[in-house]
């Protein structure tokens, strides 16, 4: 039984492997199962045992690329630290994990350039949305906490600084993913997050 669950579970990796190459290479919308089933060496009816659709095996690679880089975000903050520090920590994270985990980047790259909405990724669209607002709410939360400590100034807007830093996170990625070779994310990742918290901090 052991055995079999084994090769469920590398089955089902080799899927997703399989999957984000093919939708990397001919966008989602002209992918089809049987792509996908070639490029991993399957029959069709394996993608549908352990997936069921196209559209599951997408959501799935998008919701495992948010695991890995929550896993990651908790790992920098296990050690505990002020609230100032530990979002600071986070935001240096989330850009270094995007140069370093080449499967993540290719997800973001397939969700940003190579998906047309449609009604079928509907669920996967809105589970992202909600997935933002939960942390604009963390972290303005966060932030309010950071205010109480003394150490972000009590003129700040707790949700103003975290939809900025939100937007800090995502327009350094973009700008990277489009341009890659005009600086490197993990390289200048803590120095670029530094001006974001220095403009929320307190004055010593």
């Amino acid at each position: 039984m052991r055995r079999t669950k084994e090769e469920a579970a590398a089955t089902r990796k080799s899927l997703l492997q399989a999957a984000l190459q093919v939708f990397s290479r001919k966008g989602y919308a002209a992918t089809t199962l049987e792509d996908i089933a070639s490029e991993a060496g399957v029959t069709r009816g394996a993608i549908y045992w352990h997936f069921g659709s196209k559209a599951e095996l997408y959501n799935t690679l998008v919701a495992e690329m948010s695991r890995r880089l929550e896993q990651a975000l908790a790992d920098v903050t296990a050690d505990g630290g002020s609230p100032l520090e530990l979002l600071r920590r986070q935001l240096v994270r989330s850009l270094e994990f995007m140069e370093e985990d080449e499967e993540a980047r290719a997800v973001q790259e397939l969700v940003l350039f190579k998906t047309a909405v449609t009604p079928e990724l509907e669920a996967g669209i809105e589970a992202k949305r909600l997935g933002m607002k939960r942390w604009i709410d963390a972290t303005a939360a966060s932030i309010e906490e950071a205010i109480r400590a003394g150490e972000v100034r009590r003129g700040v807007d707790p949700r103003d600084a975290a939809i900025a830093a939100l937007g800090l996170q995502n327009g350094v990625f973009m700008t990277w993913l489009m341009a890659p070779e005009t600086f490197s994310l993990k390289a200048r990742a803590a120095e670029i997050v530094d001006l974001f918290i220095q403009g929320i901090a307190a004055r010593r």
